[in-house]
């Protein structure tokens, strides 16, 4: 082949991966512009250079899931958490219940590097967990004495497990104001995972639970080589996991206060940014 038909099936190769529910296993021309990638080190070039006009970036080839491409913080092929999620109370629930879903998902560092590794978790499971967490932290703020409630008439001050707390499980409740009503923890943690599945990196295999999910391997790559970094991070913030100098995972006291900030981009085929 020509340069041009190089440039031609790179950009096919890139536009495969940026469509939803496209696997090598389901297009003999996708899986020969893998075959393609893996074998011929100047064409694997020309698609990180087509990916890189688009503001994106090549993580991984893969046989099972193809081309897994990460955004750039120029790109526009991203959705922010605020196009996610309206509501702006909602925001920072909705990514403690996706920093959540990864830490379950992957309990230990090794899961991130086995092919094999399967993830199944329901919505019940994930909301149950984070209501055992931030029973926790009320738990030892009430021994300590701490006063975490946030300031009169600054409601928005309000510790983020405190406010997962308040929020009803299963049914919806009213803001304080009695205006409006708000979502409950086991919606938002649906709507996670609905953007998981929407985007290849999960699917629903049965109602149980309100919702059970396994994921697949497009979702470990993604944590392990785009976001794994900044969501550890994030995680050791909210409490939920430590960053031990060992390499092991653990657990650290919470910080009631802390939140992920509600603007977070969601890339339009990735996970974080």
């Amino acid at each position: 082949m020509n340069r041009h038909e190089d440039a031609a099936e790179a950009a096919r190769m890139v536009a495969f991966a940026m469509a939803r529910r496209k696997a090598p296993a389901r297009s003999g021309e996708y899986a020969r512009l893998v075959q393609r990638f893996d074998t011929e080190p100047d064409f694997a070039q020309v698609v990180r250079k087509v990916a890189q006009g688009f503001d994106l970036t090549v993580l991984e080839v893969h046989p099972l899931t193809g081309l897994v491409l990460g955004t750039t913080p120029e790109t526009d092929f991203a959705v922010s958490v605020s196009e996610l999620v309206p509501q702006t109370s909602d925001r920072p629930l909705y990514l403690l219940a996706q920093l959540t879903i990864a830490s379950m998902v992957f309990p230990r560092p090794e899961d991130l590097d086995d092919d094999e590794h399967v993830g199944r978790i329901s919505v019940r499971q994930v909301d149950d967990e984070i209501r055992v967490r931030a029973s926790t932290i009320e738990r030892r703020l009430a021994h300590t004495g701490e006063d975490v409630d946030p300031p009169s008439g600054q409601p928005g001050l309000e510790g983020l497990w405190r406010a997962y707390l308040r929020r009803n499980a299963t049914g919806k409740t009213k803001t304080q104001t009695g205006r409006a009503p708000q979502a409950s923890t086991r919606a938002l943690v649906k709507r996670a995972f609905t953007h998981l599945e929407s985007h290849g990196f999960a699917s629903k295999v049965s109602d149980e639970d309100a919702g059970t999910y396994v994921t697949h391997v497009k979702y470990r790559l993604q944590i392990r080589d785009q976001a794994a970094r900044d969501m550890l991070q994030e995680l050791a913030a909210l409490g939920v996991a430590a960053l031990p100098t060992d390499g092991a995972p653990g657990h650290a006291q919470p910080s009631p206060e802390a939140q992920p900030s509600p603007d977070d981009a969601v890339p339009a085929n990735g996970l974080f940014s």
